[in-house]
């Protein structure tokens, strides 16, 4: 109900009514204001409460379990069961619209997106309920059972891609059969991709399509902040319109926030890390507690080394780069290493076990040591080549790369020994 009703109740008391009808416009003045009271500004009423009602096949006195997916967990809400005849009828509490999982089995549910005051009415077989529920009364749900249905479609094309692979492993096409099983889906995953995006850019307004912006095909993420952040934008920008103060939306908008700096600090880390850009500084301790500094070494060319000992390619560069050192390291040339380990005694032992005798540094934060962020590094192994002058000369160099990049500035042992 829209508008405000003002009742000037000085001249009301100036008419005089008989007892009885005086009775019935007080009863019709509670009456309205407890309607005004129960609507939401789209009509519904119980604006606090939801209900889910309807009737399932092969549904007698089934239990079925509610839950909430909150931002961060899925917890449980009740339980309810449904008749000898499969109905049921719940009601619940709500403040805000939100996801729930509606489930008869561990891996048999429907997913819906509530709004207060929904009525929303289930129908379909409760033995397979994903595939074959109707649902009424909610839109964001019935957006949300089109994505996932589609999902579904695309996960049994995958399937009759892998009973090709099973039958055709020991044929002696395999490899033929293989390269065509693998480019169909890679087809099937860029079909469903491209229905997210489409579906994000039809419903921009529905929680719906934050489900779809954080969908998986199998263990990948369909979209991701790196490639596809232009939809985590449009998300942020027109649900935050339509749901402001919704926590859904609110923690993606933290998202959005985050990688925002996040690509401004790798922007610039970026410029720091350019060729010719000196070296930002690093003062870490070694393995006996002396602070080390990176520019300590000024006047030598520096292979700066991003290792750790649980890194396996790390290691293996280890063992070639144990002999460049030996050869260019009283030419000029030094390696400082900087280990990602977070426990000692398995950044010693990795030490002792590749035999390294060059500079080693770490203060054993893992991912959370500042170098990294510095640095910019996304993986490693991560290198840096680093001029007598102190400015980079090359980054991303693995050990074959740095022995001929040595060879070039400082000469090969021949030469050397000649001068």
């Amino acid at each position: 109900m829209s508008g405000i009703i003002v009742f000037n109740f000085d001249r009301v008391k100036k008419i005089s009514f008989p007892d009885k009808m005086r009775i019935r416009l007080l009863t019709f003045i509670t009456v309205v204001f407890v309607v005004a009271a129960c609507q939401t500004k789209d009509g519904r009423h119980n604006a606090d409460h939801f209900t889910l009602s309807g009737q399932l096949d092969n549904a007698v006195q089934l239990e079925m379990q509610l839950q909430e997916l909150t931002t961060s967990d899925l917890i449980p809400v009740d339980s309810f069961r449904t008749d000898t005849m499969g109905r049921f009828h719940y009601r619940g509490r709500i403040e805000e619209a939100g996801y729930y999982v509606l489930r008869t089995g561990q891996s048999n549910y429907i997913t819906l997106v509530v709004e207060p005051g929904e009525e929303v009415h289930i129908s379909g077989d409760a033995g397979d309920l994903a595939a074959t529920a109707r649902l009424e009364g909610s839109p964001g749900s019935l957006l949300l059972a089109r994505l996932n249905r589609y999902l579904m479609n695309n996960y049994q094309k995958v399937d009759s891609l892998a009973a090709v692979f099973r039958e055709n492993q020991y044929s002696n096409d395999f490899t033929e059969i293989r390269s065509r099983i693998d480019s169909a889906y890679i087809e099937v995953y860029s079909e469903q991709q491209e229905y997210v995006k489409k579906f994000i850019r039809k419903n921009p307004a529905s929680l719906a399509s934050i489900i779809a912006l954080y969908q998986y095909f199998g263990n990948q993420l369909i979209l991701n902040e790196d490639e596809h952040f232009e939809y985590f934008e449009l998300l942020s920008r027109s649900l935050s319109e339509v749901y402001p103060t919704n926590r859904h939306v609110l923690d993606l908008n933290r998202r959005v926030s985050r990688h925002r700096r996040n690509e401004a600090r790798r922007q610039l880390a970026q410029e720091n890390l350019a060729v010719g850009s000196e070296a930002p500084e690093i003062v870490l301790p070694d393995p006996g507690g002396e602070m080390v500094a990176l520019s300590s070494l000024r006047g030598k060319y520096v292979f700066l080394d991003f290792w750790a000992s649980w890194c396996a390619p790390c290691r293996e560069a280890n063992k070639k780069l144990a002999d460049i050192y030996s050869e260019y390291n009283d030419r000029g040339f030094e390696i400082y290493a900087v280990s990602l380990d977070r426990n000692r005694e398995q950044w010693l032992q990795g030490i002792e076990e590749d035999k390294i005798d060059w500079i080693q540094v770490s203060d054993l934060r893992f991912w959370s040591s500042p170098v990294v962020s510095l640095y910019d590094i996304e993986r490693l192994p991560f290198t840096v080549l680093i001029g007598p002058d102190g400015r980079i000369i090359q980054k991303n160099i693995d050990p074959e790369e740095l022995e001929d990049k040595l060879k070039e500035l400082i000469g090969d042992y021949q030469s050397f020994s000649t001068l």
